[in-house]
């Protein structure tokens, strides 16, 4: 029987694992704990549920220090932008940061 090899994390995964976890503390320090765009983009939002970060661009494309660069949506509104032109990514991302009260 032949094997796969275990794959093991990149860099880059490595340096996201690591600002997720403080991205994750600092949104709930200024309670940001369910999805930014609810009310912003039309979608069936499940507010508190399937959360994740969203970068202003596709994270392959991202500089080390845009990690920290990102809103809290839910997968269904993350499917969505995900699929939208980068520019329009990109604008939502910015403006959802821009109109925050509390910045984590």
């Amino acid at each position: 029987m032949k094997r796969s090899r275990i794959k093991r994390s990149g860099k880059k995964t490595k340096a996201w694992d690591a600002e997720r976890a403080k991205l994750k503390a600092r949104f709930a320090a200024v309670g940001i704990t369910t999805c930014e765009l609810r009310g912003r983009l039309k979608h069936e939002c499940s507010w508190d549920n399937y959360l994740g970060f969203a970068h202003a661009a596709k994270r392959r494309k991202l500089a080390p220090e845009d990690l920290g660069h990102v809103i809290l949506i839910d997968n269904n509104a993350h499917d969505i932008i995900e699929h939208l032109p980068p520019e329009e990514m990109k604008r939502i991302v910015d403006e959802t940061i821009a109109a925050r009260e509390a910045q984590p």
